[in-house]
């Protein structure tokens, strides 16, 4: 294909972590805790407790996308790193170096207001300063596939359980929502993922890890709560990626409701007292003594 139409896939490609002989085992490569390199950049997956508190907290990083490995000559053929075929065409699915794989997350794009619930099924991109690779699909919905690159809010909605961030060949996940629509805010585009995604029980995220099973079972009926883990900075400084946050289109969407602009005249009318009505009591006692059933003033 000519490298001019090729070239909006590949600036955001290098995503594939792929099963084959020329890459890494991608149940090694992209487990929980481990760190893994590709073409001299390296990155460390959150492990499950990380990812657990990370569950509504929310980040911002720079984001990009990649495409089928037809069109994207960064992304070679082959399975994912969760062991799913990659669709491209869906609007529902993302590439993460820091998320294990089964993660599922809000995209947010504070220029366009657009939303999407995409779950991480691959690893990469291989870059220092991007942080997720969305579908082409999913580039298209929320409003960025042109520019190749943008600035997303994201914020996760259910880390996965071990066997859902494990390797599984030819796996296939539940579906997610995919493109949820235009949203003024980042709240009113979590409120609405959390109503169309059925987020997982808590004892139904413990089912698949037995390490969590266990410890809940040595708890016993004893009511002690799990203790809390505070977000990893690690892991928070990663997903943190930008100098500042992105900001919204100076036209269309408004993320915040700002103050309204007066002029200093209208300003100062507003502080000066209104002068008192003037009230003559002397013609209303009068009526009121000659005619006690006239109305008052």
């Amino acid at each position: 294909m000519h490298w001019r139409l090729a070239l909006p896939a590949w600036i955001g490609a290098a995503t594939a972590l792929i099963v084959g002989a020329a890459a890494m085992s991608a149940a090694e490569a992209k487990s929980p805790g481990s760190r893994y390199c590709f073409h001299g950049f390296c990155h460390r997956v959150g492990t499950l407790a990380q990812t657990d508190t990370l569950v509504g907290w929310r980040g911002y990083l720079l984001a990009s996308y990649y495409d089928s490995c037809r069109v994207d000559r960064l992304n070679p053929c082959g399975l994912t790193s969760s062991g799913a075929v990659f669709r491209p065409d869906l609007p529902d699915n993302a590439a993460s170096p820091l998320l294990p794989d089964g993660t599922v997350i809000l995209a947010f794009n504070p220029k366009t207001g657009d939303a999407s619930v995409l779950r991480v099924t691959n690893a990469g991109p291989y870059s220092g300063k991007r942080k997720l690779d969305v579908s082409r699909a999913a580039a298209e919905k929320l409003g960025f596939r042109k520019q190749g690159v943008a600035a997303l809010v994201i914020s996760v909605l259910q880390s996965p359980t071990k066997s859902e961030a494990s390797y599984v060949r030819r796996r296939e996940y539940p579906r997610v929502p995919g493109y949820l629509g235009r949203f003024e805010t980042v709240d009113m585009a979590l409120e609405a993922a959390e109503e169309r995604f059925d987020v997982r029980a808590d004892d139904e995220n413990l089912a698949g890890d037995t390490d969590a099973v266990f410890e809940t079972a040595a708890l016993g009926s004893a009511s002690v709560p799990k203790p809390q883990l505070a977000v990893s900075p690690s892991l928070a400084r990663e997903l943190v990626m930008l100098r500042t946050p992105p900001r919204p289109a100076n036209r269309g969407i408004r993320l915040v409701q700002g103050p309204r602009l007066v002029s200093r005249e209208s300003f100062m009318a507003r502080q000066s007292p209104e002068p008192a009505a003037r009230i003559d009591f002397a013609s209303g006692l009068q009526r009121y003594l000659l005619d006690p059933s006239a109305p008052a003033d």
